[in-house]
């Protein structure tokens, strides 16, 4: 206690800090890195299990016929009914069938407003259908959803593979179902048109909400609440294993427990299923192998990473992520098609339906008792939150030390000068008032451009994604030079930059932002903390022009336009050429800024927000510190 409460002593404990404050930043940066990272070692990480005992998927025992020829049958019938015009997608045909079956079945018609004026015709129509069979034991107070987006052949590509196997499958399962009579929710067959834009409107109308640029009629006959989902992607053919989508909103998860549901019941039925396409060992997938060796953990690390690079995005990464925002815990399965390797038919597919949808039907109660917030190493394997928080805390405290050791820098400096009251350096808070005003002023035209760009994109005949690029492009131009164009103007010697100031109200706002984005979504929070804390941490003024100008090259690396051009490069790579491969890039990167843009319009998502109202202004302010003069 003596070494704090001494006066002396204390000092002392500052000046060694001071001495050695980069070699420390590093350390505790490395170190939280490093440790992030090792979680993905299956001895850091912990084995998955079912929290909640009802859903009892090791007791739920297949009731579909051994042959399933109806399956077959149908399937063949929608192969012949989606190649009658590719353009078009099959509601009608699937609401005939549906009625035949006997259940109640109905069409939703929605609009989408298109939100920029620069497009001819800015209302976009489309039709869901949907199917309700009645549980016999309830009186619709709950409901379960099997979800497959419709999708034309013309517009079916490798991200959005056809689905005509899993209409054919819902309306087999339908009929089968419909026999059983332990059902104790509602099951509701719901085929959206448009994918995610689809479900959302039929999520408003079921649940009775607005959204500005989509406007849904209202639904002619709902369930109860909706308890749990199930997008189903499945093509035509044989599918060589099962991949699942987690990703919602903002980088929502479901509950890990229907995660786990659908991971048991796949290898049930000794089908293989991955995370985003990262496929593990065949051994690893069916025993406990204990997973420790290199090779093992480079893999268990690349499904860590691609999970997170998926959530980073804040976008969903499938229908699924829309029942998110209603807190319905969803996921997607999708039937990937490879030529070599085992198959597994539609009615392998059914049946692992037919489970999920027993299981989920022995719920007493919502999803509650197993993670929300988590990572996975592998199907098997999960990192929980208090596992990765402690790791990030590690890397982000970089921010916290730089923090205090700048205002402990400043206090020794005050005291130094505080029998010169006259002395014209003497530094306060108005001297740094101006570059906040000015870096909010440029975050607001940046969150707010493209809003303003509606009002006059009509007179210019430029491509939308093209105008807003081009306007991040000019603010980002603005932002570069206001340092230069204030401290110019910045004549009165009592209002001089405080730089150690500026940096630590930085620091903290760096801090604060972070950790408030890491607890709703951390796998954004640490790419944007690897990135930034070790150029945000390290500059300051210097009277060298070369490491001035390398510490503004290295903040101009970490600005959010320079990111998003570098994960537009990943996306694009690899290319015939580097040329190709720039290119490429750029083309990506103005798609995905519009792409982030229509998210935040439509689905409300946050990442634009965080973007340019959070990050940005953040990263302005401490661009100015390099600009000021170190002699002052």
């Amino acid at each position: 206690m003596g070494l704090l409460t001494n006066e002396h002593s204390r000092n002392r404990l500052i000046k060694l800090l001071l001495a050695h404050d980069t070699k420390l930043c590093c350390l505790s940066y490395i170190a939280g890195v490093v440790w992030f990272l090792a979680l993905a070692y299956q001895p850091f990480n912990a084995g998955t299990y079912i929290s909640e005992n009802a859903l009892l998927p090791g007791l739920v025992e297949s009731e579909l016929p051994p042959m399933f020829t109806s399956a077959f049958q149908i399937k063949d019938e929608i192969h012949t009914e989606v190649h009658r015009d590719k353009k078009l997608t099959p509601q009608a045909w699937i609401y005939k069938k549906f009625t035949e079956t006997g259940l109640e079945t109905y069409t939703h018609n929605f609009s989408l407003i298109y939100p920029f004026r620069s497009v001819k015709s800015q209302l976009v129509t489309g039709e869901n259908v949907y199917s309700i069979l009645r549980g016999r034991r309830a009186a619709s107070t709950e409901a379960l959803v099997l979800s497959i987006p419709l999708r034309p052949l013309m517009n079916v590509n490798k991200e959005r593979p056809a689905t005509h196997g899993g209409i054919a499958l819902a309306l087999a399962l339908a009929k089968e179902f419909k026999r059983k009579p332990y059902w104790s929710k509602d099951i509701i067959f719901l085929f959206t048109d448009f994918d995610e834009i689809g479900t959302l409107a039929w999520l408003d109308a079921y649940h009775q909400t607005e959204s500005e640029y989509i406007k849904a009629n209202d639904l002619p006959a709902r369930s109860g609440p909706i308890q749990a989902a199930v997008n189903l992607e499945l093509p035509a053919e044989d599918v060589s294993y099962y991949n699942l989508l987690l990703e919602g909103l903002n980088g929502q998860l479901p509950n890990l427990d229907l995660v786990n549901l659908v991971v048991r019941l796949c290898r049930r039925e000794h089908s293989q299923v991955a995370i985003h396409h990262s496929m593990e060992k065949r051994r690893h997938q069916f025993s406990d192998s204990k997973g420790e060796s290199w090779s093992d953990f480079k893999l268990s690390l690349s499904t860590m990473l691609r999970m997170m690079w998926y959530q980073a995005s804040g976008a969903p990464s499938g229908n699924h992520g829309m029942f998110h925002k209603f807190h319905i815990e969803a996921l997607t399965v999708q039937g990937v098609v490879k030529k070599k390797g085992s198959h597994d038919d539609i009615i392998t597919s059914a049946r692992i339906v037919e489970g999920v949808f027993r299981s989920l039907n022995n719920l007493l109660e919502r999803f509650h008792q197993s993670f929300f917030f988590y990572l996975l190493p592998s199907t098997n394997r999960y990192v929980s939150i208090g596992m990765y928080m402690p790791a990030f805390e590690a890397e982000e405290v970089l921010d916290k030390v730089k923090e205090h050791l700048q205002e402990a820098a400043k206090d020794d400096e005050f005291e130094e000068d505080e029998a010169d009251v006259n002395n014209p350096a003497n530094q306060s808070v108005l001297s740094i008032v101006p570059i906040v005003l000015v870096s909010l002023l440029l975050a607001w035209m940046a969150h707010q451009g493209p809003e303003l760009l509606m009002r006059i994109m009509p007179r210019f005949r430029i491509h939308t994604e093209d105008m807003v690029i081009y306007s991040m492009l000019a603010i980002f131009t603005a932002a570069l030079m206001y340092p230069k164009m204030m401290i110019r103007k910045s004549s009165n010697p009592f209002l001089v930059i405080d730089w150690r100031l500026l940096k630590s109200v930085a620091l903290i706002g760096q801090t604060l932002a972070l950790a408030c984005v890491a607890l709703l979504n951390i796998s954004q929070a640490f790419f944007l903390a690897a990135f930034m804390v070790p150029v945000t941490c390290s500059v300051k003024p210097s009277k060298s022009r070369i490491l001035r100008w390398i510490q503004m090259l290295a903040l101009v690396m970490v600005s959010l336009l320079v990111l998003m051009y570098f994960v537009g490069l990943a996306s694009a790579w690899p290319q015939a050429s580097t040329l190709d491969l720039l290119f490429k890039g750029y083309a990506n990167t103005k798609h995905l800024i519009f792409l982030g843009l229509m998210d935040a319009y439509l689905f409300n998502a946050w990442s634009e927000m965080i973007g340019t109202a959070v990050i940005f202004p953040l990263w302005l302010l401490f661009w100015a510190v390099p600009w000021v003069d170190p002699s002052l």
